[in-house]
């Protein structure tokens, strides 16, 4: 059980660093709030500690619990229930939340606009070791994540060279990742019908992605599952791409 002795002078400092790491996580999950079980298995710190924290950032205002559940929210964030959004998510949540209890790992919507990938969305698996790549309204290069590749690789060859060079200027702070390697990516998950990349984005972890199109190959939305190297074996890769294609399909369905 973590504790905390008046007598420890790092005592201070040490709580403050674990009292935002966990308004953090409250920030990042702002559309759902995260309860007390989810907030011990992303940071790391035992229950007892969460609660302490928890009631000193409600007591200065700092976060709320939502009424009516075991969760809790950064103050300021508007109510899950109230909250306007988008409605892509009420589409897909139905299959993210299947498919993140299934895998017990991070499942995440992901879209479009223009050269870079828009998270909308994350559901957080059982599993205790999460790898939280990315939170709702991320923005990164379209290609340097699993759910961007996807979309990406759908595209037609003109617009895929136009993004990547677009993008090229600042791929590098994902992983060293280049334009060749990006092009390559995009091969690889045309040839392979869905997208593998690791340690681009975040180091230790690896994502598969899925992109589900229009009628005329318009690429709409694409689901991830993202976990630790480890757990991502080629065998299980190609596993959760199928669970996440047919995922889409029940949303293709809906459409």
């Amino acid at each position: 059980m973590d504790t905390f002795p008046d007598e420890n002078a790092n005592s201070g400092p040490r709580t403050l660093r674990r009292g935002l790491q966990v308004l953090r996580c409250l920030q990042e999950n702002a559309q759902t709030g995260l309860s007390v079980t989810q907030l011990a298995r992303i940071t790391g710190l035992q229950r007892p500690t969460i609660y302490r924290l928890l009631s000193a950032l409600i007591e200065d205002g700092f976060a709320r619990s939502i009424p009516g559940t075991k969760r809790f929210m950064a103050a300021g964030a508007p109510s899950p229930s109230t909250a306007q959004r988008d409605p892509r998510i009420e589409l897909a949540l139905p299959a993210m939340q299947k498919l993140a209890a299934i895998t017990g790992d991070a499942v995440f919507l992901v879209v479009q606009d223009k050269h870079e990938s828009i998270s909308l969305w994350r559901e957080i698996g059982p599993y205790p070791v999460q790898i939280l790549a990315t939170f709702a309204g991320k923005r990164q290069p379209l290609g340097v994540g699993s759910g961007g590749l996807a979309l990406l690789a759908r595209l037609d060859d003109e617009s895929v060279e136009e993004i990547i060079a677009l993008n090229s200027k600042v791929l590098e702070q994902y992983g060293g990742m280049s334009p060749r390697e990006m092009r390559q990516l995009v091969q690889n998950t045309r040839t392979r019908g869905y997208s593998v990349v690791g340690n681009y984005a975040v180091r230790g972890a690896l994502g598969v992605g899925c992109a589900l199109c229009d009628g005329k190959g318009k690429p709409l939305l694409a689901i991830s599952v993202t976990a630790i190297t480890e757990r991502m074996p080629a065998s299980r890769q190609r596993e959760i791409a199928g669970l996440i294609q047919e995922g889409l399909r029940g949303i293709a369905d809906k459409l």
